[in-house]
């Protein structure tokens, strides 16, 4: 099975290409995708000067939930592998780990957990282990997710509510060493204390939903692919807002609940 690993990245600029040497060593990954999410800084141009690296470039920030979607759009492959770009600590062992359940069928979601790399992210992941930015999915899983482009930092609450409804089989893989900076590191204190507010805003605001997790059908699930891969014939990779101008009925179509059983 193609394995493809999509790394969202907002303002990362140097950060990403510690991330990369692992990504691009292990064996499990077949191509690799960069979503420079409307950075304002350099991200974009690094990744562009990296051979073997699939640059997806967005105009404007449409939120961590956006970025996965528009790196699932650019490729066919049947297992993605999303990972933070802001990793220290990543190792080729790290990927294969999180990538091999998936691929040998043992199950269809791998969450990757910290452990070791600091004491404040792994009490974290041990608070919320649902909010890992680390997991390896199946395409047809992640497909049936429906609004993932619009729910930013609320993306892997979603995808964790999904599967856990539906009852999709998933394993929790340890990554000892790993860790990553917290947003105060990043952004100073106080545009940390906010950004960090913000996306726990948002992941509050999907875990509460009382409403069930809808799923996307099959035949529209197939009729996405087909349409994703024509245009993959035409150029590299496809942003999410071309494809969604060739399909505008698909975003006026109602979803229907499933049963539980993916």
């Amino acid at each position: 099975m193609k394995v493809a690993a999509v790394l969202p990245a907002y303002n990362e600029g140097t950060r990403v290409l510690n991330v990369l040497r692992s990504v691009m060593r292990a064996p499990s990954v077949d191509e690799v995708i960069v979503v420079n999410d409307g950075s304002t800084d350099h991200t974009a141009e690094i990744i562009r000067a990296i051979p073997g690296v699939c640059l997806v470039d967005l105009p404007v920030n449409r939120g961590k939930g956006g970025a996965m979607t528009a790196g699932a759009q650019a490729t066919d492959a049947e297992i993605l592998l999303f990972l933070d770009a802001d990793l220290i600590g990543l190792k080729v062992e790290h990927v294969e780990r999180l990538v091999a359940p998936v691929k040998c069928g043992d199950c269809k979601m791998a969450v990757g957990q910290f452990k070791g790399g600091r004491k404040l992210t792994d009490w974290s992941q041990k608070l919320v282990p649902n909010i890992s930015g680390q997991r390896a999915i199946r395409r047809d899983v992640f497909e049936q997710i429906p609004n993932l482009a619009h729910t930013r930092y609320g993306v892997e609450m979603a995808i964790t509510r999904f599967c856990r409804y539906y009852r999709v089989p998933t394993v929790s893989v340890l990554l000892p060493g790993v860790t990553h900076p917290m947003k105060e590191e990043k952004l100073g204190f106080l545009r940390g204390a906010a950004s960090r507010a913000r996306m726990y805003w948002q992941i509050l605001r999907i875990m509460l939903d009382p409403r069930p997790p809808r799923r996307v059908g099959f035949r529209r699930v197939g009729l996405i692919n087909r349409i994703v891969a024509r245009r993959k014939l035409a150029r590299r990779a496809t942003p999410a807002d071309t494809y969604a101008r060739d399909v505008p009925f698909l975003r006026q179509r109602k979803h229907t609940g499933s049963k539980p059983g993916v």
